[in-house]
């Protein structure tokens, strides 16, 4: 039990009273009845307390949370006895989590049930604990309060951005993803796999008419195809000391980690085998490409804590190793930082290698402080030579990037705005384009 500040002030009024009696006595009277009116309502509030008890509370928290996306915690608050209960309550959530305010008031009737709610943001990745849970209750004079914890611990694991692959999930089942910035990719051409035969329209192609079929049926027949399933995907994560500043919130890894798991979601919807490889000074994580969205969970568990190195990845080692752990021909999507063509040397050459067989795709992630301060125009000498310096590195990043092209690799370079939206939609170009 914890006295409040009425009950505070109540005593301090009481006691001035009391002792300014000797200037002006009839002070005296009314001091000693508020100070012992004061004890009757503590002692009053204390009671109330007593014979209430505690409240009913439970935590209701996913296992497994979305790393910087906002997750729901809901408190569920039950109170079986017949006095209303007022206070706040709160819930100890693991540390370094952005949240809304977890202070909630609560107010709630005799023998009633009530929900509260909010939300976290996890900015890393791996394994945390929500603690207990703390609740504060006023007696009905507001002169004494319970403060009660709630043994409730609850271990969790951060993952890769799950809530998003749910809402692709729902797009999908609506014919439209709605991630933000997603646009919708046509698919422009034709898969190459035989699906059916049908008659044909005015508007259909002539090569896709099967003359021996028609001759049979005595009238045009068409040839329906499909796009080709069971093509490999293998993702590769640059796990180096480059992957690890911050951006919007989320190390460069972070990011990649959330838009390589919605590639593998999307190609596992598509029927496509998805496989990783991570490295950095060595090989850290590998795992061939296999079919299914319990490969997707495979590689969720694989990189929930996958950290980024202090130093640089070794390209001479990880892509050699890829090349020999896997032959089939496959779209190998590479999750890395351009600087310039000089330090992205042991990139392109390695790249250069790969794409004699594989189909490449180089995904890097724009700095928007970077490209805001190339393209903003300079008050003072100090912010000519911050555009300066800007500029030349984004001059940098794009040689490097035209060198990437010339190997026969896909490249693309967005902002954080984009980065998701368009490493799915390249691939869905790739796979409608039967380039694989």
């Amino acid at each position: 039990m914890i006295p409040t500040d009425r009950f505070a002030i109540s005593l301090s009024v009481a006691a001035l009273m009391i002792g300014f009696s000797g200037w002006f006595r009839p002070l005296m009277p009314i001091g000693i009845t508020l100070a012992a009116l004061t004890v009757v309502l503590t002692a009053a509030d204390w009671l109330s307390l007593i014979r209430a008890g505690k409240l009913e509370i439970t935590r209701t928290v996913d296992e497994k949370l979305s790393l910087g996306a906002p997750n729901l915690i809901r408190l569920k608050l039950r109170n079986p006895s017949y006095s209303r209960r007022i206070g706040f309550i709160r819930d100890e959530y693991p540390e370094d989590f952005p949240t809304t305010d977890n202070v909630i008031p609560i107010n709630l009737a005799p023998r009633s049930e009530a929900e509260c709610a909010y939300h976290v943001t996890p900015p890393y990745r791996g394994d945390f604990t929500f603690g207990n849970i703390y609740v504060r209750l006023f007696g009905p004079f507001r002169f004494l309060t319970q403060q009660i914890r709630y043994s409730v611990e609850k271990h969790v694991k951060v993952y890769p951005n799950l809530l998003d692959m749910r809402r692709y999930e729902i797009g999908l089942k609506r014919e439209r993803a709605i991630q933000p910035g997603q646009r919708i990719v046509r698919a422009h051409g034709r898969g190459t796999d035989f699906e059916s035969l049908r008659d044909y329209f005015p508007d259909d192609e002539f090569r896709s008419v099967d003359w021996k079929a028609s001759a049979r049926r005595s009238r045009l027949v068409t040839r329906q195809y499909q796009q080709e399933r069971s093509q490999n995907i293998m993702i590769a994560f640059d796990c180096g000391r480059i992957m690890g500043p911050v951006i919007d919130g989320l190390t460069r890894l972070d990011h990649s980690i959330n838009a390589a798991m919605m590639l593998a979601h999307v190609a596992a919807i598509k029927g496509d085998k998805v496989g990783m490889i991570a490295f950095a000074e060595d090989v850290i994580k590998y795992s061939p490409p296999k079919p299914g969205k319990s490969q997707t969970l495979n590689l969720l568990s694989m990189t929930y804590n996958l950290q980024d190195a202090s130093g640089d990845s070794d390209y001479y080692r990880a892509f050699p190793f890829l090349a020999r752990k896997w032959t089939r021909r496959s779209l190998i999507v590479i999750f890395t930082e351009l600087v310039d063509p000089e330090s992205s040397k042991p990139l392109i050459s390695q790249i250069s290698s790969l794409t004699k067989k594989h189909l490449c795709m180089c995904v890097a992630m724009a700095d928007p402080a970077v490209m805001q301060a190339a393209y903003s125009t300079p008050q003072t000498s100090d912010e000519a030579f911050r555009t300066a310096a800007a500029r030349q590195v984004l001059q940098a990043r794009k040689l490097a990037a035209a060198q990437l092209l010339r190997a026969g690799a896909i490249v693309v370079d967005v902002a954080p705005g984009q980065f998701t939206p368009a490493v799915v939609n390249e691939y869905l170009q790739v796979k409608s384009t039967a380039r694989l």
